[in-house]
């Protein structure tokens, strides 16, 4: 867990503990509690220590303090902490094990938010500290703490929806994706894929539910053809919709795989291609609009340290080229993670450790310009907080963000949240949907339509139908006039002229602006393409 960076501490701890000269029954105790938490079973961890957490062991309340903080109960791990500091004063006794505690309290303290209580105990703390590793570990602590009080001096302001009871378990549920116009989404829940339920832990899978009558369908596990018994978590959506990008790992080593939507259900899914996929650990990607850059999180070696963040560009022959670092004002000597590329295409969202980071993972953004990427700026408090904060997917028109967090008042061990930022926040983009149908009346799966500036001539992009519906979907700036253009095998050539305002009406689940359904014309019928010209307010 990355809020534990200096874990080893625990390892120097029991490891004295275990040499004490304790009666059996207690060395007993913390060596099953110290195996407990290196498997991160701190509910279990909890039970094994009652019998001398009772008793006010020392030790075993320094224990019961950390399973506290992995378990995210910091008040009540703070009050363990801070009861047994006098049996641990930095100026007498047992100094390695003084400093442990001291810095555990510490980290608890910014864990809560509270980083004037951190600072002292961090300052006090670099006093006592030779060792090298954990003298960098408490400056980097120290930052993060200066970090967070100027971020939570410049709050941002917005409002969190918990998605409900329907899409989420008592089981983790999390990193969800939707579709432009938030119709579909698909997340990961480590729920059972049926009715039966049997003793956990459960693989990692990926569901879905569809927004109908104004609420979400139950949601049903992503039938994804592939072997079972493996890990598959979602990462993103291609721009049409129809394929999802996703992580499976099989517990030896994981990589990135695509399947695409097909009359007959999800195709096999296959590997992202080199040079994406390296034989590495290549963990989230996000592609472009218009299809033509992949944005990557790779540990692959040349990097700046740690996981970084790679681009590639579409060749003329569908590969991808080779991958570029996205440099330093993105890239860290730490981590970067979870790249998420917007649809004006000039905005990158990812997740750092480093930069002005609140502690482990904050949600970072950068602009494209033409002297390339801005310096990464951060999102804010508390948006961002002191724990991970990774997998931030805004909608087109920035005004709500689907995530997952393990905030209170959670029915699961995580659970899916929309964040909804207030109305006057700026919108630049539009999600323009409409159903393409051929002379049969069914869906044109072989038409191609091309969304064209009507004043510069620039094409935007070209798009393909839902093979199952009819329905595409383009993001595209408002306050312009359009070209819709469809081509289609034996059918006449359709255009439509729109012009796009903006739409205010964001509530509910109507977000994207509809044109009415189209219904191509066979060529045999002769006669002019058909054109229109629609006003979209």
């Amino acid at each position: 867990m990355k809020k534990f960076a200096y874990i080893s501490i625990v390892l120097t701890f029991l490891a004295l503990c275990l040499q004490s000269a304790y009666a059996q029954a207690p060395r007993k105790i913390l060596r099953k509690a110290y195996e407990l938490i290196d498997l991160e079973l701190y509910e279990e961890a909890l039970e094994t220590l009652a019998p001398l957490t009772q008793k006010d062991n020392p030790e075993a309340l320094l224990l019961k303090g950390f399973a506290l903080v992995a378990l995210e109960k910091l008040p009540e791990a703070i009050t363990v902490y801070e009861k047994i500091m006098p049996h641990f004063s930095l100026d007498k006794g047992n100094r390695i094990q003084a400093i442990e505690a001291h810095y555990y309290l510490a980290q608890a303290y910014r864990l809560n938010e509270q980083p004037d209580k951190a600072l002292i105990e961090f300052t006090r703390l670099k006093n006592f500290v030779t060792d090298k590793e954990l003298n960098a570990d408490i400056d980097r602590e120290i930052q993060y703490c200066h970090n967070m009080k100027k971020l939570m001096n410049n709050p941002v302001y917005f409002k969190i929806e918990h998605l409900g009871k329907i899409l989420n378990s008592k089981y983790e549920d999390h990193s969800p994706v939707t579709l432009y116009d938030e119709s579909t989404i698909y997340f990961t829940s480590t729920r059972p894929v049926d009715s039966l339920e049997s003793v956990g832990p459960y693989f990692e899978n990926i569901f879905v539910s569809h927004w109908r009558k104004n609420g979400w369908t139950k949601p049903e596990v992503l039938n994804i053809p592939g072997y079972r018994n493996v890990n598959r978590a979602t990462v993103g959506l291609t721009p049409d919709g129809q394929g999802l990008i996703f992580f499976q790992n099989d517990g030896l080593k994981g990589a990135l795989f695509i399947t695409y939507k097909t009359f007959e259900g999800w195709s096999d899914p296959q590997p992202l291609p080199p040079p994406v996929n390296s034989g590495y650990n290549e963990t989230h990607a996000s592609i472009s609009p218009d299809g033509n850059t992949i944005y990557f999180s790779s540990e692959r070696p040349g990097g700046l340290g740690g996981k970084d963040i790679y681009y590639s560009h579409r060749l003329p022959d569908g590969s991808w080229g080779k991958p570029i670092n996205a440099g330093e004002t993105i890239n860290t000597e730490m981590d970067e993670e979870g790249p998420f590329i917007h649809p004006d295409n000039q905005t990158l969202y990812f997740s750092s450790t480093g930069h002005n980071s609140m502690g482990g993972y904050d949600i970072f953004k950068s602009t494209k310009t033409e002297n390339g990427w801005t310096k990464a700026q951060n999102i804010g408090y508390p948006v961002n907080s002191p724990s991970d904060d990774v997998f931030y997917v805004p909608t087109p028109n920035g005004q709500r963000v689907y995530f997952s967090s393990r905030k209170e008042g959670s029915i699961g061990q995580s659970d899916l949240f929309v964040l909804h930022f207030p109305e006057d926040n700026e919108r630049s983009m539009a999600v323009v949907s409409s159903h393409i149908f051929n002379s049969q009346n069914q869906p044109a799966d072989n038409a191609t339509i091309y969304i064209i500036n009507n004043s510069t001539n620039k094409r935007l992009g070209s798009y393909k139908v839902n093979p199952s519906t009819g329905k595409f979907v383009t993001i595209i700036p408002s306050f312009q006039e359009y070209k819709l253009l469809i081509e289609c095998p034996d059918h006449q050539p359709y255009s439509q002229i729109f012009k796009l305002g903006v739409k205010d009406d964001y509530k509910s689940k109507n977000r994207a602006i509809y044109l009415p359904p189209i219904t191509l014309k066979p060529m045999d019928k002769g006669g002019e393409p058909h054109k229109e010209v629609t006003e979209i307010k």
